[in-house]
């Protein structure tokens, strides 16, 4: 058989037959015919073949795929022949076959485009050597193509691309630029994730392959952890913080699959590598991080720990923190599973539990002369606070380790510098050695005091100014405070410890306080207080109020702090308050319909610092979903805050203003209409800042919204009310109280009335309409008629609306008469 006959022939054999060995096979018969004809003449005949499967349709099917993979087989066997072919090579033909595929990148039929790339991939992956004019040629082609409008063609040109990346020491920086740029920027998710399986990991990628561990398709995060764990099985060749941001991303990962890659990373890879040594594997983490938490708590839950290591002198007196780190996360994850006995039995005795606080507390309590001290001082610091928090597992039966670990704890609540986090642990242990809250009050009261007791008799040290010291002494006091108040439940009111904290130490620093931060610590204190005692609340109210007005105003506070300062005790009142009326009550503010609304519309008005604003919307939405706050004009600047354009980048306010707003309208037609009284005024303030700016949605879009949420047929569920009809009644009037409002609102401001009248006829208005709206809204678009008369599209959109309105009505007259005759 001729070349020109066989070769075609053979690819169709192979298209048809996926097996390796029939490739093979075919392969040789087809290298063996250069045995009878000219080298070039036989790769002419092979270029044919290519030429009619690149002209067939891009879609990868199963022949395509099959002759595709042929002609790799076809390369690889060229590559092993043993007899020599004069004019004939492996890479002879591999260059032949570039030369001619680089012509026909710039077809014009996409699937060809397609073709030739996918091509130019299989055939530089066997490229051992090539010319440098060939190698310029292709890699400007491919660099084109990876820009083609077609996906496909893109997916296919880049991975060819990546090729050409060249080696770490002498990368090819405009090739390597363009294809980051791919990686981070294409709009297709192949693209992206064809590139991260095949670029190189090294000091120029390696930033750009992690910010994919957050992209928006979960196939390329997925394939992220897959390339990390191909590239890097050992997580040494990575520095500290790509582990941990890897760690961090990948195990608390949305998607499933994602979570699954990267702990198959952790677990058959990175923890493989240490050879199954937890403690030699944390110690290349942070323990310190939430990344090192999740990796621990993902290797537990795969049974990969092994406790062969534990031996009594781990619990000596010196203590590792990933020892510590280990112990409390093995110890938590036991106490998820309520095996208590598994965790007596890991845990030591509560005398020597005692013993290793007291010893670290001694330490943590000596001062620091030097860096490395103080480096080795937050090392203690993070073993005492893993130590505390394993102390509440203990069941305390054990009455002399009892009393050892409440004097110990006396002991830390005197140190200076702890950690809010840290004194809400020993708190918590101390609720749970005292069953009963007082004794709690009374021990953390004593320790206080002591602390006052050390700031009037005027404790001096060597290296911090007297007065600095005070008021770092009395800031630890009300940081005491404050934890103990964030885990009390309910104290007796006129517990003595608890008039003792409120007139001996918080009342003081709220009213006498020269330093902004020491009173702002306190008002939180007297806010926690007020949670708990509603007479305490409705006394100090008065208080948050000043407060929030001065913090408000430009006058300048006594306690100093700058903007910055009133900034923060803004936040913090607004959130107390709202707070508060949501246990309490609306009595606690006194005239709560106009203290309240107030206090919002004050904050609405500071659109400058949206953390304020954001508060005053989250504060103001709960109080209405809980019907405290029934205010119209709160509930107008709410739904403009949601459109208006100047809040597009407040994602926060605007999450709580989605879930609000469905809620708030479809929950009870009683909402729902207090929702279209407001809707068009607010309607008209958007579609007149759309006019003059054109920035944010389009009034079209805006109203197709509110007409969504003011529809009754969309209530979620309906109350039967004054009969069988009166509840339908009484929600089908909301879109009949949007239509009064936008065609009072157009007579108002002409400006309105083109965007109004598309807006009309889109409302729902059916039988249910009570008949005094049905007669206001004609007689509004009587007079409305009157002033479209030059605008003849608008007109006949009010006609159309005035029509359905008149129709509607004739037949539920028509109705009525049949119900007579019967």
């Amino acid at each position: 058989m001729e070349i020109q006959q066989l070769a075609p022939s053979t690819f169709s054999e192979a298209a048809v037959d996926a097996h390796t060995q029939t490739h093979a096979r075919l392969a040789k018969t087809l290298l063996a015919a250069l045995g009878d004809v000219d080298a070039l003449q036989w790769m002419e005949a092979v270029w044919a073949a290519l030429v009619a499967l690149a002209a067939t349709s891009r879609v990868a099917k199963v022949p395509s795929a099959n002759a595709l993979r042929f002609l790799e087989s076809l390369v690889v066997n060229a590559g092993r022949m043993k007899q020599k072919v004069r004019g004939f090579s492996q890479q002879q033909f591999i260059s032949f076959l570039l030369t001619r595929l680089a012509r026909g990148s710039n077809a014009k039929q996409a699937h060809v485009r397609f073709r030739v790339c996918q091509m130019l991939f299989i055939l530089l992956n066997h490229v051992s050597e090539i010319d440098d004019d060939l190698h310029q040629t292709i890699r400007t082609v491919l660099m084109q193509r990876s820009r083609d409008k077609d996906q496909h063609v893109r997916v296919q040109a880049s991975m060819a691309l990546t090729r050409f990346q060249g080696p770490p020491d002498d990368l090819d920086e405009s090739v390597v630029s363009l294809l980051i740029d791919l990686m981070t920027a294409d709009s297709c998710a192949d693209v992206r994730k064809s590139l991260v399986w095949n670029m190189d990991l090294n000091a120029h990628t390696l930033l750009p392959l992690l910010h994919r561990a957050n992209d928006v398709d979960p196939s390329v995060r997925r394939f992220v952890y897959q390339k990390f764990a191909s590239a890097a099985p050992d997580m040494m060749e990575l520095e500290i913080e790509v582990r941990i941001a890897l760690l961090g991303v990948g195990l608390k990962d949305r998607d499933a699959g994602v979570r699954k890659k990267c702990q198959k990373m952790l677990c058959d890879a990175w923890y493989k590598a240490h050879e199954w040594h937890i403690l030699e594997f944390l110690k290349e983490l942070d323990v310190r991080t939430v990344a090192a938490e999740e990796a621990l708590v993902t290797l537990l839950a795969q049974n990969l720990v092994s406790l062969d290591f534990m031996e009594d002198s781990m619990w000596s007196d010196q203590l590792s923190p990933e020892f510590a780190f280990f112990a409390y996360i093995y110890t938590r994850t036991l106490n998820d599973q309520k095996n208590e006995d598994e965790i007596q039995e890991f845990l030591p005795s509560l005398t020597t539990m005692s013993r290793l606080l007291d010893m670290y507390a001694a330490i943590l309590m000596s001062p620091a002369s030097n860096a490395d001290e103080e480096e080795s001082i937050k090392a203690v610091e993070f073993i005492l606070t893993r130590l505390l928090q394993m102390t509440l597992f203990y069941d305390f039966s054990d009455e002399m380790g009892r009393r050892n670990v409440l004097e110990c704890l006396k002991k830390l609540l005197l140190c200076e510098d702890f950690p809010t986090e840290t004194i809400c642990h020993m708190i918590r242990i101390l609720q749970k050695m005292f069953r009963n809250e007082a004794e709690v009050l009374a021990i953390v009261a004593d320790a206080v005091c002591d602390i006052q007791d050390l700031i009037e008799n005027g404790v001096e040290s060597d290296d911090i100014d007297p007065d600095m010291r005070q008021l770092l002494l009395q800031m630890q006091s009300l940081e005491i405070i404050r934890a103990l108040l964030e885990q009390i439940q309910k104290p007796p009111k006129q517990d003595p410890s608890f008039q003792c904290l409120l007139h001996r130490f918080i009342i003081p620093s709220v009213r006498d306080s020269t330093n902004s931060l020491l009173r702002q610590t306190g008002i939180h204190c007297l806010g926690l207080m007020c949670y708990i005692d509603k007479q305490l609340a409705l006394e100090t109210m008065g208080l948050l109020l000043h407060t929030y007005e001065l913090a408000a105003s430009d006058v300048e506070d006594a306690a100093g702090g700058g903007p910055a300062a009133k900034a923060d005790a803004k936040k913090l009142v607004l959130q107390m308050v709202f707070d508060l009326v949501m246990i309490h009550g609306n009595d606690i503010v006194g005239d709560a319909a106009v203290v309240v609304p107030y206090l919002i519309k004050s904050a609405f008005e500071q659109q400058d610092d949206l953390e304020v604003l954001t508060i005053a919307v989250e504060g103001a939405t709960k109080l209405m979903m809980m019907k405290f706050l029934v205010d119209a004009e709160v509930l107008q600047a709410l739904l403009v805050l949601y459109f208006h354009p100047d809040t597009e980048n407040a994602h926060r306010l605007r999450q709580c203003l989605t879930c609000f707003f469905p809620m708030f309208a479809l929950s009870c037609a009683e909402n729902q209409e207090r929702l279209a009284r407001v809707v068009v005024s607010a309607f008209s303030i958007l579609a007149l800042s759309y006019e003059d700016t054109e920035r944010g949605l389009a009034p079209t879009e805006v109203a197709a919204q509110m007409i969504e949420w003011t529809d009754y047929r969309r209530l979620v569920c309906m109350q039967e009310e004054n009969g069988d009809g009166g509840a339908q009644t009484s929600a089908s009037s909301s879109h009949g109280t949007f239509a009064i409002s936008l065609l009072e609102a157009m007579i108002k401001e002409p400006d309105l009335q083109k965007e109004g009248t598309k807006v009309l006829n889109a409302l729902h208005i059916d039988l249910a309409i009570p008949e005094e709206q049905k007669k206001r809204i004609l007689k509004l678009a009587e007079d409305v008629h009157s002033m479209l008369l030059v605008d003849p599209t608008s007109l006949k959109s009010l006609k159309r609306f005035t029509t359905k309105i008149e129709d509607s009505q004739e037949k539920k007259d028509g109705d009525e008469s049949d119900e007579s005759d019967l």
